[in-house]
């Protein structure tokens, strides 16, 4: 874990990279020295400068040359191999467009990575297929960069082989299925010279790069030799400048390093502030585990740990794929009148529809309270641990208008018991509110009266999570090319809500019956309405998602974020552009399982067909016939509960 440093350590790296496939690599007293460098500024500062690596000099000048001279080209010139979600992510991004945290970052840059071919890593792959994008001026960008990517690809895997040996493995220990057919990512980055043109009042305030860990295994870092902006966070808060060394790179460790390393090392937050009056390159080489490769920690390290995993296993591609999204810069402008021209909520928009596009499944950073979020699921565990004759106080009924408490197994998906129990609440609805179509739910939710601030807390989470729903489902019209009103009105301007609160056993007490190595809690099935927000324990790993090659993958829980997906009706509403993914819930942990599913609805009453605007993007014809939500509600229910 970092420490209280003060300077990031400089390790001459060429002892190992002279021995790096001797057989007796380890016993060489050169490699052991700077193994045992490495080790303790992995474990001090997650930072290091690395000479005597083997690239010139004069190709690392060559790299940041010929990457001002395409920056300092006009902008018409640059957008010409503009990033997108066609281009798999690949391309040109002008200032303001990456976020960080919420907030746009002032620097302007090329995203490269290795090429995805159709198939490679199966539906893992699709968000990322394709090639580069070469400028086509400076002529040669792209023989420059290849030879740089090779040999920063060469030198990581030596660095990485030193870094094996630090942690107590094998010089392999970082090959094979975790590293031996490494991904890599290139970041061509500049930042503009500090100006309040930049728009801030004080060139200070210019954040090139926001606090933020990388995600991979190891980051080579080649910056402007005269230009101080770099700077890391030690374990005190303090920001300690990473000054450049011509000649060296700047290496830091990333977050698959600690899961594999089980936090012996920390991957540290760091960030960039230009407040230089020149305009400063860097160029980043990012290398990164296979990309298919199931990250956990490595036996050598849970020995040395005591023996307990600290984190949960990561498959890289969908850590580089699931990001959080944060939708703050939307929550903050959400009703403003320009909300669409707004740069930080632009990039909300591109997110929220690339993973709509690609996944139906996104997590979110939203401003409700993390505290309420533990305090919801607490709650939840409380009423579930009790006695079933107290739990059985509020059982759903019809009567109830199907409100209430389901016992274990009474909840079927597509005619399958599922391994859960539930509370399902609904928005109340009086008689005569929606004349007959509102008969079947018609009623007011029956509380548990133990514990006894469940109302209270649950009513207060619903408010919240209605409005920030709302203000997601404005950012979705936008991404799908209407106003920010467009899910308004007769949609959703009076939107229907359920909140199911639900509990998985542990696979442990389960009778041998069910006693599987799939034990499934919730069968696959597509939610009905328009955005699901589930808050789920911090620490299983049970929630499935499938993709378009019909692997399940993972949903693992990020803590303080929800997972999001969207519904049914957003299918319709979107003609087809975005779908509702399947998934599933099978809890094979010796744990309780706790979530809090929100599900925002459209209208009650609303007819919900395709949108004008996504008729005229998918060739003018409408692929769904419209629904009233409220019937495709009813008869879910139906579908669900045998009674």
């Amino acid at each position: 874990m970092a420490t209280d440093f003060k300077f990031i350590p400089l390790i001459d790296v060429s002892p190992l990279l002279e021995k790096w496939d001797h057989p007796n690599i380890a016993q060489d007293e050169g490699v052991a020295q700077v193994v045992k460098q490495l080790d303790q500024a992995c474990r001090n500062a997650g930072f290091f400068y690395v000479k005597g690596h083997g690239i010139p000099v004069s190709l690392m000048k060559e790299i940041k040359n010929i990457a001002r001279e395409y920056f300092h080209q006009p902008y018409e010139e640059k957008i010409k191999i503009k990033l997108s979600a066609e281009t798999g992510y690949r391309g040109y991004q002008r200032i303001g467009e990456n976020i960080t945290k919420g907030k746009p970052d002032i620097h302007e840059a090329i995203d490269c990575y290795r090429e995805v071919k159709h198939g490679m890593y199966g539906g893992l792959g699709d968000v990322m297929q394709g090639s580069n994008m070469w400028p086509s001026n400076p002529l040669n960008f792209k023989q420059l960069m290849e030879e740089y990517i090779d040999r920063c690809t060469d030198l990581s895997r030596k660095i990485m082989r030193g870094i094996a040996l630090a942690l107590g493995g094998s010089a392999d220990e970082m090959e094979g299925e975790i590293g031996g057919d490494p991904f890599w990512v290139l970041r061509i980055i500049g930042y503009p010279a500090a100006s309040i043109s930049n728009g801030h009042d004080k060139a200070h305030d210019d954040v090139g790069c926001g606090a933020h860990t990388d995600y991979g295994l190891l980051t080579l870092v080649n910056q402007d030799d005269d230009i101080v902006a770099l700077q890391v966070r030690n374990k005190s808060g303090e920001w300690i400048s990473a000054p450049p060394i011509p000649g060296t790179f700047v290496c830091n460790i990333g977050d698959m390093l600690k899961i594999l390393s089980n936090g012996i090392y920390e991957s540290t937050l760091h960030r960039v502030i230009n407040n230089s009056p020149k305009y400063r390159v860097c160029v980043a080489y990012f290398y990164e585990p296979n990309f298919d490769a199931a990250v956990e920690p490595l036996d050598v390290c849970l020995h040395k740990t005591g023996g307990t995993t600290k984190f949960e296993g990561a498959v890289y591609g969908k850590h580089l794929y699931f990001h959080e999204t944060d939708i703050s810069p939307l929550l903050e402008k959400w009703d403003h009148p320009n909300v669409a021209q707004d740069e930080g909520v632009a990039q909300v928009v591109r997110q929220l529809d690339q993973a709509c596009r690609h996944a139906g499944f996104f997590y979110v950073g939203h401003g409700i309270p993390i505290s309420l979020m533990e305090e919801i699921k607490s709650v939840t565990r409380e009423y579930f641990h009790q006695p079933y004759e107290e739990k059985i106080k509020i059982k759903l009924s019809a009567a109830t208008g199907y409100r209430g408490y389901q016992r274990l197994r009474e909840n079927r998906t597509k005619g399958i018991p599922d391994m859960q129990e539930a509370i399902d609440f609904y928005r109340e609805v009086k008689h005569g509110m929606y004349g007959d179509l509102g008969e079947v739910i018609q009623g007011s939710n029956i509380w548990p009266s133990n514990p006894s601030k469940f109302k209270q807390v649950m009513e207060h989470y619903i408010d919240l999570c209605t409005d920030v729903s709302r203000k997601i489902m404005r950012g979705i019209g936008l991404a799908l090319g209407g106003s920010a009103d467009e899910m308004e009105g007769k949609i959703a301007g009076d939107p229907f809500w359920i909140l199911r609160t639900i509990g998985y056993p542990a696979s442990s007490i389960l009778d041998e019956h069910h006693k599987a190595d799939n034990v499934v809690g919730c069968g696959e099935h597509s939610d009905y309405g328009l955005l699901t927000l589930l808050n789920q324990d911090d620490d299983i790993v049970a929630l499935q998602v499938r993709n378009k090659s019909g692997e399940w993958i993972s949903a693992p829980p990020v803590p303080g974020t929800f997972v999001c997906n969207i519904g049914d009706m957003l299918k319709i509403l979107s003609n087809g552009i975005y779908e509702s993914t399947l998934h599933r819930v099978i809890n094979n942990t010796p744990r309780y399982r706790v979530c809090v599913a929100y599900f925002y609805e459209p209208n009650f009453d609303a007819t919900v067909e395709p949108l004008d605007v996504c008729s005229q993007k998918t060739g003018g014809t409408k692929s769904f016939e419209g629904a009233v939500y409220g019937k495709h509600l009813v008869s879910k229910v139906f579908n669900n509960f045998a009674m």
